[in-house]
Formats: structure tokens, sequence, C-alpha cells
């Protein structure tokens, strides 16, 4: 019975669940500038419901970017301390793919798993200055998202470019702000932030695949112009 907590609070968002055996908990809340203020009281809150304490746990799950820096730091800071202080592994995962997993559990009619082009994704969020996290995901056939690119930094021109030589069946994250004065009339988007209840669903596959390390291992993702549209690699864990 495996039994996981995930953390999520790279965005606007802030979001906990709690997987034990095939049971869920979660809280989600969407008040900006309120995670330092919420998080420990929706960790608390989860685990008391499902009469559990922290040191019972196989694995903490996290989202370690990009995102916004003070929302990681929050995230990953609460995960340090309870990894420490139990010598508890922790799960590293992209927040962008995050969001296409979010968008799966939301929309799920709109996918197959046939991996035919029809099911990539892009996320998307705001970096400002003209900038844009963006990352690609294709649905494999046991129904989880791949990336067929790193995750990267990218100016808007340039992450247009991208959706128009990839041509996603959506964009998804922070989408409109991408869109926004752009020719796209064609691509469907979807406003969305991640939540932690499907950070889950993929912690739990990568702790069967042993991708649970000590947290001492794991640096948070700050894109810094990492070079457009390069082929997939394995990177930090991801």
């Amino acid at each position: 019975m495996t039994t996981i907590l995930a953390i999520e609070t790279s965005t606007p968002a802030c979001s906990v669940a709690l997987n034990i055996g095939d049971k869920r908990f979660s809280r989600y809340s969407e008040e900006p500038r309120s995670h330092t203020r919420l998080i420990m009281r929706m960790i608390d809150d989860v685990l008391r419901e499902a009469d559990l304490t922290v040191d019972q746990l196989d694995a903490i799950a996290v989202t370690i970017g990009p995102g916004s820096f003070t929302g990681l730091r929050i995230g990953f800071s609460t995960v340090q301390g309870l990894a420490f202080a139990a010598d508890i592994p922790v799960i590293a995962v992209s927040t962008l793919q995050v969001i296409a997993q979010t968008y799966r559990r939301k929309y799920p009619e709109t996918l197959t798993v046939d991996h035919k082009p029809s099911n990539i994704i892009m996320s998307v969020l705001d970096a400002r200055m003209g900038e844009f996290n963006c990352g690609v995901y294709q649905m494999d056939g046991n129904g989880q998202f791949a990336a067929t690119i790193d995750d990267q930094l990218l100016t808007k021109n340039d992450a247009i470019a991208l959706c128009g030589a990839l041509n996603p069946s959506v964009i998804v994250g922070e989408a409109q702000v991408l869109i926004d004065g752009e020719n796209l009339s064609d691509k469907s988007t979807v406003d969305i932030y991640p939540d932690a209840i499907d950070l889950l669903d993929i912690a739990l596959v990568k702790y069967t695949l042993g991708a649970a390390v000590s947290i001492d291992q794991i640096d948070l993702v700050y894109l810094r112009g990492t070079d457009a549209w390069k082929k997939h690699t394995p990177l930090r864990a991801l």
C-alpha cells in the first residue's frame, strides 16, 4: 500500500494531495500570495483526514519548476523540512507535466492513447518580460504523458513558432496570455493551473520505477534560455 504526499505551489494555485492505498485526500486553493499561510494547514488537514503521520509516508512528491520563484521556494522548503525530519525520499516532477496531467483529468474526452499527433499537449506558464516556460507532452500507451522536448524558456515569438511546428491539439496553462494578439484562432486553449492530485498520478508511476531519491539530490529548475526545440533527454530526474 503506497503512501505518497504531493505538494504543488509553483503557480498562483496551492494544493496538497495524499494517496494511501486506493484512497485519496486533497486540498486546493487559488489564493495568490497565500501559499505560506495555506500550505502547512493543507498538509495537516489531509494527514488528519487519513489518520496518518508524516513518518508513515513512503515518499513526498513536489513540483520543482518551472514556475514562480517564491512559490517554488515555499513548496520546496516545506518538502525539505518534512523529508529531512522523517528521512523520507522525494519524487521531483516538472510543473508543466503536471499541468498536462491536470488537463487530462478534467477533459478526458478530448484525449486518446494511440500516439497520434492529436494527443500532443503544449503546457505554458507566463515567465514575464515577453517570455514563456514551455513544455510539450504526448500521451503514451499507458495513459502517461512523456515529454517530446525539454521544458524550456522561450520568447513569445519562439513559443508561437514552436506551437506552429508541433501543432498541439491544445495549449494549456496560462494559454490566453500566450495567444493574446496572435492569429491562433484555430488553436484550442484552456487556462488551468496544476493540481497536486494530478501530481500524485505521475509520482506513483515514478515511485514504482525507483525515482524517489534523497532531498539533497534534487534542485529546483529555473529555465534560463535552454536551446529551443531541443530533443528530450532526462534532466534532474524529471
